[in-house]
């Protein structure tokens, strides 16, 4: 009855004084109520009897509403718990079930109202405050105005902060009020009290699964990992190994992420949403075929699930299949209009086939859609728009429209702290590709002095000193990043990639093999395998380096810089050049409009001497990546052998012009040396020959 207090325990505390004007639950026992005169001091006292006559036929009147769905007996069963109140006007249990019923009658202001009253008398009132606190919890789902749900979520807050002070052992109404803060952007708020509910219960799901939430939402996912592993294994709900395998799957632990969707299917086979998360897993894994076979499922159980449609055009994409791609995302679009995810994977389609203008339309029109006001964004709106913005930026650097690219990344880093350490990494990086070392270097510091703990801005920071020379103090600021364990592998990687670039390959070698015992899952050391390869392919390892990029061909299918390498070692040394070709057409199908793949392509053909197969990618790579010193080299040599001396002269020309420039490039000094020799001997043939062609005439 919304008391706290037994039958037993009531009637003592009747005895001794006291009444309905406290908390309480009524007798058991009924008496008819006297009539006292009007006046008379009778009259002046509160008459429990009466009252508790009438609450005990409002209450019989409440349960004929409900059972026949009547509303004039609910209006009966108000008219009793007024009278009631009249018998007992200090009755703030009576008002309590009063505002209850007007709740459950749909006569909100009424409850409020009565509510309300109650606190003013009894600012403590534990039912009072509960009514409240779920009334205006529930109202937050009934698609209020902006101003009304924000008045709702800011009271809601209220009655169940006030539930908290007076319940402290009530765990789920900490578990609410996280989940409010989070609602109102108090994301500080909603960790404390969360951390609160799991201190004071370290065993209920409820408070471990929400602050696992507001952690999944801050994309902080080592610490959801933690907590859920808190969670005997027998006692996971599907609900929960889904968050689960989401948090593994945002950390690249694909293995585990692919084992808790598994954990979670085998619970509830039909949960379409766990499927669809494991399928998403098992593309992302590289098994594509799986993938694939989960979406059939998802859609022979719904024929209109554009969700559905949606991974499978990612799938096509990736796979190179872009007209059926195009098609799938088509349906999408007509089954989800309003899904921002639909028109950002049309982006990528659009990237993949060369479209980058028609991509950088919907990238722009998507994030004046998702502008706010004031740059006001929760947490998981300041992610998606970041995303938009990473993208739109890469394109425009890709396009060498650096200040454009800058623009888009320090939009990044005004979205907020869980953006800025990644908006400040691509600033840094863009600043490196466009020639600013020593801007790219201030920037890292001062990056850096903000967040002093982030290892990736530690690892960019030690790649740039790496390639301004300062390799050994790059190698020390890294190594005392070594904790042991299979954390180390990142870091290990980028010393060696430091020792790789400063062509001390041995170091590089003995660092890999660091990296790879460091973890020992296959899936988590592809990029180090297939560094590694091309540390051994530097060396002229070539047998070893051909291990490595079949053996990450082997973890990943789709891996289209393994394939494109694997192909290019082969053409290079004018061996296996059929096989060759093959590695590097797989890669051009995933990504065919990669300038460096074209022109592994194109020097393919040239040592097969199929001049005319050539030409075209040789060209089409030039024009992409019009700075690239080897590509204009091949495209060079190209022309000569076609006996085009003067178009070959003017590719070597730009060559030599740009290679000093050139970031990341193989093309060095020594092959500047090499290529400035064969273009002074292209030049003097040419000069012998204008003179001869002068003297005969």
């Amino acid at each position: 009855m919304g008391g706290r207090m037994g039958a037993v325990a009531f009637s003592l505390f009747l005895f001794a004084g006291g009444g309905f004007s406290q908390s309480s639950a009524p007798p058991k026992q009924v008496t008819a109520p006297a009539q006292a005169a009007p006046g008379s001091a009778l009259a002046q006292q509160p008459d429990h009897a009466a009252a508790y006559y009438h609450f005990m036929l409002a209450r019989r009147y409440q349960e004929l509403a409900a059972g026949y769905n009547r509303s004039d007996y609910a209006d009966r069963a108000v008219s009793e718990y007024e009278k009631a109140i009249q018998a007992d006007p200090e009755s703030l249990f009576l008002r309590v079930n009063l505002a209850q019923l007007y709740w459950r009658m749909g006569r909100i202001a009424d409850a409020v109202r009565e509510a309300e009253g109650v606190l003013k008398a009894n600012p403590d009132q534990e039912d009072a405050h509960r009514l409240l606190a779920n009334l205006y919890l529930q109202n937050l789902g009934n698609g209020q105005g902006p101003k009304v749900a924000k008045q709702s979520l800011e009271k809601a807050i209220e009655h169940f902060e006030a539930l908290t002070r007076l319940e402290p052992n009530q765990i789920d109404s900490y578990v609410v009020l996280g989940r409010l803060y989070q609602l109102n952007n108090q994301r500080t708020k909603a960790e404390e009290v969360l951390k609160k509910a799991v201190e004071a219960d370290p065993t209920s799901r409820n408070a471990i699964n929400g602050l696992a939430k507001l952690y999944f939402d801050q994309g902080q996912y080592s610490e959801v990992v933690d907590l859920l592993k808190r969670i005997p294994d027998g006692e996971n709900e599907p609900g929960t190994l889904a968050m689960l395998g989401l948090a593994y799957a945002q950390s690249h632990h694909l293995v585990e992420a692919l084992d808790a969707y598994q954990k979670a299917l085998a619970q509830e086979p039909d949960n379409e949403e766990v499927r669809r998360y494991y399928a998403e897993a098992l593309l992302e894994s590289g098994k594509t075929a799986q993938a694939r076979a989960e979406l059939q499922k998802l859609l022979q159980a719904d024929p209109q699930d554009g969700s559905t449609y949606l991974r499978l055009a990612q799938l096509d994409r990736q796979e190179g299949h872009f007209d059926q791609a195009r098609k799938e995302l088509d349906r999408a679009k007509a089954l989800l209009p309003d899904d921002i995810e639909v028109p950002y994977q049309e982006v990528l389609l659009e990237e993949a086939l060369g479209n980058e203008d028609k991509a950088v339309s919907i990238l722009q029109e998507l994030l004046k859609q998702s502008e706010k006001p004031e740059g006001k964004y929760t947490v998981a709106e300041a992610r998606d728009r970041a995303i938009f913005l990473e993208r739109l930026g890469l394109i425009y650097r890709n396009q060498e429209k650096y200040d454009q690219a800058l623009d888009a990344f320090r939009q990044i880093v005004a979205l907020g702290q869980n953006q800025e350490p990644q908006g400040e990494a691509l600033i840094i990086d863009t600043l490196r590709l466009s020639h600013q070392p020593q801007k790219a270097l201030e920037e890292a510091n001062a990056a850096l002095e903000k967040y002093p703990k982030d290892r990736s801005l530690k690892l960019l920071r030690a790649s740039l000193l790496g390639q301004q020379g300062k390799v050994d103090q790059a190698v020390q600021s890294l190594e005392r990043e070594l904790k042991g364990g299979p954390q180390d592998r990142d870091v290990y990687v980028a010393i060696a990639q430091i020792y790789s670039d400063a062509k001390r390959y041995k170091d590089a070698e003995a660092v890999l093999q660091k990296a790879l015992a460091a973890d020992p899952k296959v899936e988590d050391q592809e990029f180090a395998i297939f560094l590694l390869g091309s540390v051994y392919e530097r060396q002229k390892k070539y047998d070893e380096a051909e291990e490595q990029f079949k053996k990450v061909l082997a973890q990943d299918p789709l891996n289209a810089a393994a394939a494109n390498y694997l192909g290019y070692l082969l053409a290079d040394r004018g061996i296996r050049l059929e096989e060759s070709v093959k590695y590097i057409q797989r890669a051009l199908q995933i990504e065919p409009n990669n300038g460096a793949y074209l022109d592994s392509l194109g020097w393919a053909y040239y040592k097969m001497k199929r001049y005319d197969l050539a030409q075209p990618p040789l060209e089409k790579a030039a024009r992409l990546m019009r700075t690239d010193p080897t590509i204009l080299e091949h495209l060079g040599k190209l022309y000569l052998a076609q006996g085009k001396t003067q178009e070959a002269e003017e590719q070597w020309e730009r060559a030599l012009k740009v290679w000093p420039n050139a970031v990341g490039s193989d093309f060095d000094a020594e092959e500047a040396a090499r290529l400035q020799k064969q273009l002074d001997e292209l030049k003097l043939r040419l000069a012998r020959q204008k003179a001869g062609n002068e003297s005969r005439e």
